[in-house]
């Protein structure tokens, strides 16, 4: 499968752009990958490019297609991040699950794909890659930078399959609070894996980004793509 540009259809028959790439032959697990507050920009894209080429078929939807559909914006701009961060403030997070369900059901049905799929999310899609890991089923579930998020309200009492939730401390006075807000949502939660990143802010594992932490992303990254493979060797429906 070429790398490139699809579109696709979402409930109401409305397309939508993504980004898609995967090893040249062969079928592979899926990944929906999902971006943070720019769109489908570059440091997204590079992920996906490991990602495809640790052995897996990869999509990366607009999660921002009703209000932009060609989002791509650039962090070192001004406009942009006031446009970023009215993104994120106007987002409907049931409409982001529609979404995904959507692009799901049309990954497991790609030619490329074995059938079996995990969620990836970052920032403020991480909330929507934990909904996916509690209601959906997909073989596991890792979110970056959970936060702004009822996790009570959101969560059975167990994730069927895995799920890992890497936790940026924020460089403030405030972060062993942060840190103790979200134990204590998921800690009687089974099934997840978390782990914490001290003196990290939100995008510490965005490439490129002011917030980028090569040694803890580095750490990070690693333990989702053992967590993929160990998920994948044991997926659900076995």
């Amino acid at each position: 499968m070429p790398t490139g540009s699809v579109l696709i259809n979402n409930s109401k028959k409305t397309a939508f752009k993504g980004y898609i790439t995967a090893p040249a032959k062969g079928v592979y697990p899926g990944i929906l990958l999902l971006h943070q507050e720019y769109g489908l920009d570059a440091a997204i894209r590079s992920q996906a490019e490991i990602l495809a080429a640790l052995g897996h078929i990869v999509f990366v939807p607009n999660l921002f297609w009703r209000e932009m559909p060609d989002c791509e914006l650039n962090p070192l701009n001004e406009d942009d991040l006031k446009k970023s961060k009215d993104l994120i403030s106007n987002y409907n997070l049931d409409d982001g699950f529609s979404d995904i369900t959507v692009c799901l059901k049309w990954l497991r049905e790609t030619p490329q794909c074995n059938g079996l799929t995990a969620t990836i999310g970052y920032g403020f899609s991480s909330n929507i890659s934990y909904m996916a890991g509690n209601w959906l089923d997909i073989e596991s579930s890792v979110c970056f930078g959970l936060h702004s998020l009822d996790i009570n309200k959101l969560s059975n009492e167990i994730i069927r399959r895995p799920m890992m939730v890497h936790v940026n401390e924020f460089v403030s006075n405030n972060s062993n609070k942060i840190k103790n807000d979200i134990f204590n949502d998921i800690k009687n939660i089974s099934n997840i894996n978390c782990f914490f990143y001290n003196d990290c802010n939100i995008n510490f594992a965005r490439l490129g980004d002011d917030s980028y932490n090569e040694k803890e992303a580095y750490i990070a990254n690693n333990r989702t793509y053992g967590h993929l493979r160990n998920s994948f060797k044991k997926p659900y429906n076995t």
